[in-house]
């Protein structure tokens, strides 16, 4: 449970380190202007997180060994 949580907490802060990358990219180089800029930084963190939170719940059920069945 705890590396499930040191886990998550690692991958939120590599998405936010990105995404405040990407945003200093987007207002230097690109000329966006900010709320531009937040907005696609917050929209492809939200879809890299849930792709990171389905590839972490597909291992999970791969790896996580089945109980035996029941004989009646």
């Amino acid at each position: 449970m705890l590396q499930r949580v040191l886990f998550c907490a690692a991958a939120a802060v590599m998405v936010c380190a990105i995404g405040a990358a990407l945003l200093q990219f987007a207002l230097m180089i690109l000329s966006f202007s900010s709320p531009v800029a937040i907005t696609v930084i917050t929209l492809v963190a939200v879809v890299m997180l849930n792709s990171l939170r389905r590839r972490i719940r597909a291992a999970k059920h791969r790896f996580t060994p089945r109980k035996p069945e029941k004989s009646a």
